[in-house]
């Protein structure tokens, strides 16, 4: 199972008005299975022939070159603070608590059965495709893959 979670910051800045924004992607693989171009393009099923299959290419690339995998304190860091001197049932639990995380998914990670990844996209970059994620979102779900993120609210 992929799982992309999604999360909105507004960016501040001294001098003129931005409604620049970002996007938070978060992954995890089911069966610790490694994030890999070739299992983004078979879940975005775009046949080679197909004017798309260019943009389903761009996006998985864009994924794998911006995503990086973390451990249980890695999540942790990301959204509690920091994980210093805390043991990993510690950690899940404020997770699960304080972040409305699941909780299998998080005991998983830390038996290594899941990968976690993360990464984040902005409306500021100059790179079309990044923008792109950041403004509009992407859900797909299969038996194994679970993606969501991107898209502006």
């Amino acid at each position: 199972m992929v799982y992309i979670k999604k999360c909105r910051k507004m960016k501040t800045r001294n001098g003129f008005v931005s409604n620049s924004s970002s996007s938070s992607f978060v992954v995890i693989m089911k069966n610790g299975k490694e994030l890999s171009k070739e299992i983004l393009l078979e879940i975005f099923d775009v046949k080679k022939t197909s004017p798309l299959y260019s943009f389903a290419k761009d996006l998985s690339d864009w994924i794998i070159d911006n995503l990086k995998e973390k451990n249980i304190s890695g999540i942790y860091d990301n959204f509690c603070g920091t994980s210093k001197g805390k043991i990993d049932e510690e950690m899940i639990n404020k997770l699960v608590e304080d972040c409305n995380m699941n909780q299998s998914e998080l005991e998983k990670i830390v038996s290594k059965e899941y990968r976690y990844y993360s990464g984040s996209a902005s409306d500021d970059s100059d790179d079309a495709l990044e923008s792109y994620l950041c403004e509009n979102e992407m859900k797909i779900e299969t038996d194994d893959i679970k993606i969501s993120g991107g898209g502006s609210y």
